[in-house]
């Protein structure tokens, strides 16, 4: 081979290798890493894309990530929610990342009515609830799982009930006709919220001050809780499937100290004493010594045998709650969609009391052009409340404990009180046996509840955009009892009540926002909307049927027209609101609000509700920005109007007949019959208006570590409407007016903190607190008190004005008071109650009467803490009301001082005894005798000198409801939970994204010094619900697919 073919071959091969090179030069690298937080805790899901292109990809369950990169690329910009934006220059083929928290950004978006905002931008007070607080819980309402989780709501259950309802008050009561909040579900106006399953809860944000509820303008002065479905903000960046479910037995607890037999006789006892005036001493006559026990076999064996019959333990069983919630959301091109399927049910610990609820919700949202965009979302839910017979409840708590539920065959007892079934000379009680009353009736609830709402929005420009949105709601309920013939009633009995509602929404929203120089931030909102609502009614009610036809069948029976009905109602009202925020630079914030609301159920039907709102970030003003230890620290003040028409009806203000009666008249010669001519109406009646000044701030420090909200407000609702007293010539008794005024002053805390935070650890807790001062204004157009109605200016609208006792009037005591004494202090025989002469005058008259208390909270709270310690997790939640005086129903029921039924079980209470009269005496053996019966002996009583509670029937003049009245104030541990999720590497096996199982307790603890069974439903009577108390054991599975 020659020199040259040398050359040539080597050449080749060189231009060949260095083309080679700058091919490998030319192509993508790839680059690794994982990317952290400070606590050195793996960041799943975040962003990492090479600045400049579209080249990205996302971290795994382990934080890491692999990308390939092209030869030109220099830096990595790297994302993830509530973290700082980060870029990072590319040096190598490992990049490590550790990024930091973004406190403004972990803000969230909270709902504001017809709109959303950032939390950092708010200048009104609103508050928030996660769905995973809502399900955290494990309580089957909504309303329940929101008790304790915002600074000024005061929420408590009224009955112990299956399905049982809620009482909510934000921020006090602003009327004197009571009213609730306004509820707002998927932007649509409902009544309640009880039909939602927890678990399809996305978030809740309560709306509190005017400047926030403006908005809602005649609808908004008691609160506005706008709920927020999974359906109804599903955004979803891929398909997931997820479970929740749980099941939990339900047990009676902390039952009341009743009294035994011996001591419920000794009480009967003290109850037929009387007071033998002539000789200064009680006494027990021959007959009524008699009477305490009836001389009855069956008593007298019982007390012997101490074998009493639990009533409770027969008419109650272990009760079970459960739900399960199935939910599917995904997207598909420019199109989302969310469904979720759920079913919860819950047997309650009386016999035949159930709850079922049913629901399906949907949603789909398409984004069909850069201009166009539309959804719809519904929502589908049928509930089904059984709470028994019509006295099986409330008979099972009164009967005493000394008589029979079965006879010797074992046979149910009709009337275990009457003479022939105890062996005895008379009845203790006609009542039928409620074990029988149990079986013979049942009282249903059913509710359907169907909400849709459908929009379509065009947008104009990128920054100007407007939406329609028609949102239709219908509700059916029915109301259906039957009770069959027995001890309590002489004919079988049956109801059908029918109700429906059915309302719409058609709002149309032009939204605008723009910025100018970076620094100038508008966002404009103008509003209309129309709202109009139809209800009907119709309720029968008939006796004597020849069958067990229920309420089915009900005109086989014979119908009692005076006790059916039926009505029929329209109303509507018109709106157009406009609001405008404004930012400097993040720093200085501006809202105004303005709605003007026509209603139709006024003569003078329009009015304004306006507010304005300011907020300060001084967090962001240069001369703070080195502190390295503030995250946010923000000033708020909000001044505005919002109204309610609660307690004007549908045709309040227009002249019309009286549909209650009938008139006869001529006409031509003929009889014929109309309605009567209706009262005079109040033309002028108007909106109560509720006018608040809220001044608040919100800081946050060490990188969120810690982070605070403080709002003090100032409420004053004018206008109150009141049924004013006419005079006698003016042909008419009484007319609504708005003539009253209220305020709510208080002040709010919500505290939260991150007290450990690292690769193992993270432990935080929630702070609430929240204390009202609620107070009358005016009455009547004066500012006079009201006594007769136990309204006073100055004080809250619900009290308790009564006399002051202390104790009761010992022998000694009455003995050593002279004649006048007695008269002047209503002490006319020993064991009467010892008023306090409260203003001095040396006698006792109904003006020494006093505010004892209020029935409403001072003050509220709760502490939330979460615990976590590498796949375990650990919570409770502890909620508390105090400064809580009520009259209250269960001492109404079983005090021996709030209750003169000598027939009924009572509770173990200090109540007076006389000394020296006959008793008997329990340390004696009972005689038998020939017949082998034996009997209780008779002794002598000793004087309790020092006993807290007279006994009903010897109270005197001076003792009011007293022996009712007790301090409802708690402290409840609502739940505590302990969960565990199982290991990531365990679950991708199974296609599985997330699975914690858990176990929680509810309501397992309860410190008051309340006598009965459970402070929250204190004033529930005794047949609506107020029975004992439960602890409900759960074990629960949360799945991620």
């Amino acid at each position: 081979m020659n020199r040259s073919k040398i050359k040539v071959k080597l050449l080749t091969a060189l231009v060949l290798t260095v083309s080679f090179s700058f091919s490998l030069l030319a192509q993508d690298r790839s680059i690794n890493g994982t990317v952290r937080d400070t606590y050195g805790e793996p960041i799943i899901g975040a962003t990492i894309m090479v600045k400049g292109t579209s080249i990205g990809t996302a971290t795994d369950i382990e934080g890491n990530y692999t990308l390939s990169v092209p030869p030109s690329a220099t830096t990595l910009h790297i994302t993830y929610i509530g973290m700082k934006e980060l870029e990072v220059a590319i040096t190598g083929t490992t990049i490590n990342v550790t990024m930091e928290e973004d406190v403004a950004s972990l803000e969230e978006v909270v709902v504001v009515g017809y709109g959303s905002m950032r939390k950092s931008d708010l200048t009104g007070s609103i508050s928030s609830v996660s769905s995973d607080r809502i399900t955290a819980v494990g309580t089957s309402s909504v309303m329940g799982a929101l008790q304790g989780a915002s600074a000024g709501v005061d929420i408590i259950t009224n009955s112990t009930r299956p399905g049982a309802s809620f009482n909510i008050q934000i921020r006090g009561q602003n009327s004197l006709q009571g009213g609730n909040p306004l509820y707002v579900v998927d932007g649509i106006i409902v009544g309640d919220i009880d039909f939602l399953n927890p678990s399809d809860i996305e978030r809740i944000d309560v709306l509190k001050d005017a400047s926030s509820t403006a908005i809602y303008g005649s609808r908004g002065s008691n609160g506005v809780v706008i709920v927020q479905t999974k359906g109804g903000t599903a955004q979803p960046t891929r398909t997931t499937v997820s479970y929740d479910g749980y099941y939990g037995i339900r047990n009676i607890a902390r039952t009341p100290d009743f009294m035994d037999g011996r001591e419920w006789i000794d009480f009967r006892t003290s109850r037929y004493y009387t007071w033998d005036g002539t000789n200064n001493q009680y006494t027990l006559t021959a007959s009524n010594q008699n009477a305490v026990t009836q001389n009855s076999k069956i008593v007298h064996t019982a007390l012997h045998d101490q074998d009493y019959t639990d009533w409770l333990d027969l008419g109650t069983k272990q009760g079970s709650q459960q739900n399960h919630y199935l939910n599917v959301a995904g997207v598909g091109g420019d199109i989302s969609y969310n469904i979720g399927i759920g079913f919860q049910n819950e047997e309650g610990n009386f016999l035949l009391e159930q709850m079922d609820k049913y629901s399906l919700n949907g949603a789909i949202n398409h984004r069909i052009s850069d201009r166009f965009s539309a959804g719809a979302n519904f929502i589908l839910s049928h509930q089904i409340v059984n709470t028994g017979s019509q006295y099986g409840y409330r008979d099972l708590l009164r009967l005493p404990n000394v008589l029979k539920a079965y006879d010797s065959e074992g046979n149910l007892v009709q009337q275990p009180g009457i003479a022939a079934e105890i062996q005895g000379d008379g009845n203790f009680t006609s009542s039928a046996n409620p074990l029988i009353e149990i079986e013979s009736g049942s009282n249903e609830n059913r509710r359907f509840d169907i909400l849709a709402s459908a929009f379509l929005e065009y947008r104009l420009f990128p920054d100007l955009s407007i939406r329609s949105t028609l949102s239709p709601r219908l509700n059916r309920t029915r109301i259906g009892y039957y009770r069959e013939a027995n001890a309590n009633r002489s004919v079988n009995q049956a109801s059908n009540d029918n109700r429906e509602s059915f309302d719409w929404t058609w709002d149309n929203v032009v939204n605008w926002q723009k910025s100018f120089n970076e620094l100038h931030n508008l966002n404009a909102t103008l509003i209309s909307s129309l709202y109009k609502t139809q209800y009907e009614r119709v309720s029968v009610y008939a006796e004597d049927f020849p069958y067990d036809s229920g309420w089915y069948n009900i005109f086989n029976g014979t119908v009692q027209y005076g006790n059916s009905n039926s009505s029929y109602s329209q109303t509507s009202l018109m709106s157009y609101a406009a609001r405008l925020n404004y930012d400097y630079a993040g720093k200085y914030l501006l809202t105004g609000t303005v709605r003007y609301d026509g209603s139709s159920k006024l003569a003078n039907k329009w009015a304004a509700f306006p507010s304005i709102a300011a907020a300060w970030r001084v967090s962001e003003e240069a001369f703070l920005q080195q502190q390295q230890w503030l995250d946010n620290l923000k000033l708020r003040l909000s001044y505005g109007f919002s109204g309610n028409n609660n307690g004007v009806s549908a045709y309040g203000t227009q002249a019309a007949p009286n549909t209650g009666s009938t008139v006869y008249y001529d006409f031509d010669g003929n009889i014929v019959s109309g309605f009567g001519t209706g009262a005079p109406v109040n033309t002028n009646l108007a909106w109560e208006k509720t006018r608040e000044l809220n001044l608040g701030l919100d800081a946050a420090i060490l990188n969120g570590r810690v982070s605070a909200t403080i709002d003090l407000y100032d409420k004053l609702s004018d206008g109150l409407i009141m049924s004013r007293t006419l005079t006698i010539e003016s042909g008419v008794s009484s007319m609504v007016d708005n003539i009253g005024s209220v305020s709510n002053r208080g002040i709010e805390l919500s505290l939260n903190t991150v007290n450990i935070k690292n690769a193992d650890w993270d432990w935080r807790t929630t702070l609430v607190f929240a204390r009202n001062k609620n107070a009358i204004r005016s009455l009547y157009g004066k500012k006079e008190d009201v006594v007769n109605e136990a309204r006073f200016i100055g004080q809250p609208i619900n009290v308790i004005y009564d006399y002051l006792v202390d104790g009761v009037y010992s022998q000694a005591e009455w003995s050593a008071m002279s004649a006048e004494q007695r008269g002047n202090m209503g002490a006319q025989q020993p064991g009467y109650a010892k008023a306090i002469d409260t203003d001095g005058d040396g006698r006792m008259t109904t003006e020494d009467r006093i505010i004892l208390g209020q029935v409403d909270p001072k003050w509220t709270g709760s502490l939330n803490s979460t615990l976590t310690y590498k796949n375990f997790d650990f919570g409770f939640n502890i909620y508390t009301r105090q400064g809580v005086f009520i009259d209250d129903s269960f001492l109404g029921e079983f005090s021996p001082a709030g209750n003169n039924q000598r027939g009924r079980p009572k509770v173990n209470m200090d109540y007076y005894v006389p000394g020296g009269i006959p008793r008997f005496d329990w340390s004696l053996p009972f005689t038998i005798d020939e017949n082998g019966q034996a009997w209780a002996q008779w002794g002598t009583s000793t004087e309790t000198p020092n006993a807290k509670y007279p006994i009903n029937g010897f109270t005197g003049n001076f003792y009011g409801n007293n022996g009712r009245y007790q301090d409802a104030s708690f402290i409840k541990v609502r739940n505590i939970t302990l969960g565990y999720s199982l290991p990531q590497n365990l679950l991708n096996k199974a296609g599985i994204s997330f699975a914690r199982v858990y176990l929680n307790v509810l309501n397992p603890l309860t410190f008051t010094r309340y006598i009965g069974w459970d402070p929250e439903y204190a004033t529930t009577s005794l047949q609506n619900g107020n029975g004992p108390s439960s602890i409900t054991y759960q074990v629960g599975i949360n799945l991620k697919f």
